[in-house]
């Protein structure tokens, strides 16, 4: 009998090193700002995660782990019955400190300094920062809002800053970070075929993946076609779907053998060969147990109706707030400019000093989001309906 999840429950977080709920960043009292910001689910893990990560610690030996003999198989059985598809198994390796660890490395292994990488814009903010941190040269295709209310690529735009030639790299969050847009195959083959035909690497942050209904069809840039596969690194982590960023664990699908063993053998300089001891068996039971998935359908239907309640709340409430519809994730991106803030530093005032709530502000995630600010609803609803009325009455002051 299938269990019915409690995502309603308030979880006190307080006292536990919270990244999200309990910083100062702003000059406050721990407590005073609602969080939204940072990709954390409030949700507690689903039970067999948690019974396994316990019933390990009790063990009382924590020395280097490796991954069990079955944690490949899991992850393509996982992607098999999660998205339709799997890849090669000779195509997946592992990079322990997560994603964003894992491009830095393809980024500095596929291109020079000066070299130009290009990525759809605004996009999360640590793909693009480490480009001229790592002394490359930012380019940027502007995504577009289309009539339908959705983020759109501008494929125009997009070829033509490829047809020069010198863009080596590009990279992609499928689905997007920051609007939760679940890009189709066709959007997805159209850049296969444009980074194919102008010799560009493509990487995939699909980090979200696994928070996106089964019937919206998340699609794996590696299933495209073996000549995708060949031209492109997918990222992937039970971090997100499972609420598991505390262990700080990826899996990647990187099928160009040349690359590949490139690819490890700077993870065996680094000694990043090995996961986080708790974050391998978390994923493991995840993507293994079936009463994680059902976790996971529950979790995705209560967020769905929390993205519905903040829509209603804003046409009803807060018309001055339009939030683009986010197909996928558990994240919102909102247009503020109705707030008639003039640039985004006042819109964090707004929110911060006046409203006292807390999302990642648009400007974190390039220019384009300037006045924008992306909302995180994997929390409480009476937290998602405190935190709005608490906007509302800021902005109606």
């Amino acid at each position: 009998m299938t269990k019915k999840y409690d995502f309603d429950t308030i979880i006190n977080r307080k006292g536990t090193d919270s990244y999200k709920w309990y910083r100062d960043e702003h000059g406050l009292a721990d407590g005073q700002l609602i969080p939204m910001w940072v990709a954390d689910m409030d949700f507690r893990c689903a039970d067999p995660i948690v019974e396994a990560v316990v019933k390990r610690a009790e063990h009382g030996l924590y020395g280097y782990p490796v991954r069990s003999r079955n944690h490949t198989e899991l992850f393509l059985s996982w992607q098999q019955r999660r998205f339709g598809c799997q890849p090669q198994k000779e195509w997946v390796t592992y990079a322990a400190p997560g994603v964003v660890f894992a491009i830095d490395i393809i980024l500095n292994m596929l291109t020079e300094k000066g070299d130009k990488v290009l990525l759809l814009m605004p996009n999360y903010d640590p793909l693009f920062e480490m480009i001229p941190k790592s002394g490359r040269t930012l380019v940027e295709s502007p995504l577009v809002i289309g009539e339908d209310g959705l983020v759109r690529i501008d494929f125009d735009d997009l070829e033509a800053k490829l047809k020069g030639g010198d863009v080596k790299m590009m990279t992609i969050s499928n689905p997007h970070n920051p609007s939760g847009r679940v890009w189709t195959r066709e959007e997805l083959g159209r850049i296969a075929e444009l980074a194919e035909k102008y010799g560009v690497f493509v990487v995939s942050d699909e980090i979200h993946a696994d928070f996106i209904a089964k019937d919206k069809g998340h699609v794996p840039f590696y299933s495209l076609s073996e000549a995708a596969a060949k031209n492109s690194l997918s990222c992937y982590s039970a971090n997100k779907g499972f609420n598991l960023g505390g262990f700080q664990t990826s899996t990647l699908v990187l099928a160009d053998a040349e690359k590949r063993a490139e690819f490890e053998k700077q993870l065996g300089i680094a000694q990043t060969r090995l996961d986080n001891i708790f974050g391998a068996l978390a994923t493991e039971v995840a993507y293994g147990d079936p009463a994680c998935e059902e976790w996971l359908d529950q979790a995705i239907a209560y967020v769905d109706g929390n993205k519905q309640y903040l829509y209603d709340f804003l046409a009803a409430k807060l018309p001055e707030l339009k939030a683009v519809p986010s197909q996928g994730t558990y994240l919102v991106w909102v247009d503020c400019s109705g707030l008639g803030c003039k640039d985004g530093r006042e819109l964090a005032d707004f929110f911060y000093n006046k409203a006292k709530v807390e999302p990642c502000m648009g400007y974190e995630f390039g220019s384009a989001g300037e006045l924008f600010v992306r909302l995180n609803l994997a929390c409480s609803r009476t937290v998602l309906a405190r935190a709005l009325e608490r906007i509302r009455d800021a902005a109606h002051a």
